[in-house]
């Protein structure tokens, strides 16, 4: 019995309409396709994900990341509608916001967790990756930004206008993030078009920065977030932490959790 209300459901059938043209896929051998539409491994070519994932997915065997649903509905061309509703049934809260505009609002659940987390490094960035928050431990040990808003606030435009050696311990590991955050302001620009700051910051960067150019029309490569970093720090000499990111919904929040090993 087929079900509208299912996730991997909807997400296969999502998948079987769209041609590989559509999605700006290459015609691949055999040239008589046994499928209709996509094939999984090319979506999950598209979204940075693995083929076994994105099966999983539609079995129903894995729930989804806020970051993954947006990525997807990007991959498949869905409309703003059909975007809110695969959000809905993975359980997360429909986007985009009615005005187009990137939420700027620390939620109180982002206050809490900063008000909490006394013992770890931990900031609260928009859809953007703007520093909205942070808590004292990370202002003193991991980084310090101007207090009034700015892009220098902005993690993505600091990661590929600033110089200087890198805080990751290994090269491939910044690619990875690179690429993820990349990938992540793709995706927040399609959820907020209305959003001059970011529309703005996104033709600037274009123009600045080679690399997140050729990033920009790339799909994500494996590395996400996760890394263990070497943090300078005024007090310590400096620190090896590991950074961690979580997804807080409502309000498209990323909390950036600093920890030592």
């Amino acid at each position: 019995m087929r079900r509208d209300d299912d996730f991997g459901t909807v997400l296969r059938t999502l998948r079987q309409r769209l041609t590989p043209g559509e999605a700006g896929v290459p015609a691949s051998l055999p040239a008589v396709r046994r499928v209709p539409g996509l094939r999984r491994d090319e979506l999950a070519g598209i979204v940075g994900v693995s083929e076994e994932h994105v099966k999983r997915l539609e079995q129903g065997r894995r729930r989804p990341s806020p970051s993954v649903v947006d990525a997807l509905a990007q991959a498949l061309r869905l409309t703003s509608g059909e975007h809110a509703r695969l959000r809905e049934l993975a359980g997360f809260a429909a986007v985009p916001e009615p005005d187009g505009q990137v939420p700027r609002e620390v939620t109180e659940t982002a206050r809490r967790m900063l008000d909490r987390l006394t013992e770890v490094a931990v900031c609260v960035c928009d859809a953007s990756w703007t520093v909205l928050a942070a808590n004292d431990l990370w202002h003193s040990d991991v980084c310090t930004v101007p207090e009034t808003p700015g892009r220098e606030r902005n993690v993505v435009w600091r990661a590929f206008t600033e110089t200087g050696p890198s805080v990751f311990r290994n090269p491939e590991r910044l690619a990875g993030f690179r690429s993820t955050v990349v990938a992540e302001l793709r995706a927040a620009a399609h959820r907020y078009p209305a959003d001059t700051e970011l529309s703005s910051m996104i033709t600037d960067l274009l123009t600045l920065s080679p690399e997140f150019a050729q990033l920009w029309d790339a799909p994500p490569v494996e590395g996400g977030h996760a890394d263990r970093l070497r943090v300078p720090s005024p007090v310590h000499g400096h620190l090896d932490l590991d950074l961690d990111v979580l997804t807080l919904n409502p309000g498209d929040l990323r909390v950036v959790v600093y920890t030592a090993a």
